[in-house]
């Protein structure tokens, strides 16, 4: 008889997440359309500019008194992501909305276990 025996690796919970990520982002198909839309986009940059500027200080200032929240960091991150007219600064800061977001999921599986 074989002996199984444990692996000793605990299971990432982010690969559940990012599985779940997966299965949602095949219900939103392959429309094209750019990051920020609207007819003005360079107007709306700005304005995403300013409320990233503005979550951003509220961030800080929450974790300055203790009171962070994925809230702000997330709405800071994904502001600036839309507000950078560059591809590349857009598609890092997306990545980072992506890992605040997973490891905000995270912690609520862990509060909800």
């Amino acid at each position: 008889m074989t002996e199984t025996k444990p692996s000793g690796r605990r299971k990432d919970p982010a690969t559940a997440v990012l599985a779940e990520v997966k299965a949602e982002r095949k219900l939103l198909g392959s429309e094209a359309r750019p990051l920020g839309g609207g007819l003005r986009p360079e107007r709306a940059r700005l304005h995403y500019r300013r409320e990233a500027d503005r979550w951003a200080e509220i961030a800080f200032a929450r974790s300055l008194a203790d009171k962070a929240g994925w809230d702000a960091e997330l709405l800071a991150a994904l502001h600036s992501a839309i507000a950078s007219a560059d591809p590349s600064t857009a598609r890092a800061g997306l990545v980072h909305v992506a890992a605040l977001a997973v490891t905000a999921v995270e912690q609520l599986d862990r509060e909800a276990a």
